[in-house]
C-alpha cells in the first residue's frame, strides 16, 4: 500500500486541496483509495458532502493515536492518503500521521514567508525518523508556482539547501484548485495526475 501524508506547519498551504486531487488522480487509475481526513476541521469530509460524495471511501481519524488506527480502516486499499491538520495547532495528530506515512508530502508556495517556515518541520521529520517506515521518504510540493516566475526555480535552490527533497512535478497557480473546494473533481491530465505518475514511480509501482 502506497501511504501517504500532506504536512505543513501551518494552514492554508494546501493541504487538503493536494490530498482531494491527489485522492482522485489515483482513483482514476483504478487504484483502490482511501482518504482520511485527520483535521479537526473536517475540510476533506465537508468537500465530500457538497460534491455529493467522492468516488472513494472517506473517513474521518482526527485522533492523537491515528499511526494504530490507520491499519484497522485501510485494509485492501493500494492508496491511502491523509489530509493532516496544521503541526503548530495540532502536533500530537500531525506527529503521529507523519509517523504512520511512507510518504511525507509538504504542499509549499514560493513565498519567502512560506519557505521561512521550512526548517521547523525538516526538525519535526527528522525527529520521527526512528519510528517511521523503513524507506519513508518526505518531499516538498512546489504549489500556487506562476508560470514562468523565477520564484519556483529560486524556492526549489532554496528547499534543497535546507534538507529537503522537491518533487520534481509543481502545481501552478491556476483558479481550477483555488476554486474547487466544494465541487466535483476531474483529475486526468492535471498537475495532480503527474504527481501521481512521479509517486507510484517512485514506489516501483507498475500503475
Amino acid at each position: 500500500m502506497l501511504s501517504i501524508s500532506l504536512v505543513n506547519l501551518k494552514p492554508g498551504t494546501g493541504k487538503t486541496t493536494s490530498a482531494v486531487w491527489l485522492a482522485h488522480a489515483f482513483h482514476a487509475r483504478g487504484l483502490r483509495v482511501l482518504l482520511v481526513d485527520a483535521d479537526p476541521a473536517a475540510s476533506a469530509l465537508r468537500w465530500s458532502d457538497l460534491a455529493d460524495g467522492f468516488p472513494f471511501r472517506v473517513a474521518g481519524l482526527p485522533v492523537k493515536d491515528i499511526h494504530r488506527r490507520i491499519p484497522d480502516v485501510a485494509g485492501g486499499m493500494d492508496v491511502t492518503i491523509v489530509d493532516v491538520p496544521q503541526i503548530e495547532d495540532h502536533a500530537g495528530i500531525a506527529r503521529s500521521a507523519m509517523r504512520w506515512a511512507g510518504e511525507l508530502i509538504l504542499p509549499v508556495a514560493p513565498a519567502g514567508v512560506e519557505l521561512d517556515r521550512m526548517a521547523p518541520i525538516r526538525g519535526e521529520i527528522d525527529d520521527l525518523e526512528a519510528v517511521r517506515p523503513d524507506g519513508a521518504r518526505s518531499s516538498v510540493l512546489l504549489n500556487r508556482v506562476v508560470s514562468g516566475a523565477s520564484s519556483g526555480p529560486m524556492a526549489r535552490r532554496v528547499l534543497t539547501a535546507q534538507g529537503h527533497g522537491v518533487l520534481s512535478t509543481t502545481v501552478p497557480r491556476l483558479e481550477l484548485y483555488a476554486q474547487s473546494f466544494g465541487a466535483p473533481v476531474h483529475a486526468p491530465g492535471t498537475a495532480y495526475d503527474e504527481l501521481a505518475t512521479e509517486l507510484l514511480a517512485r514506489d516501483g509501482s507498475s500503475w
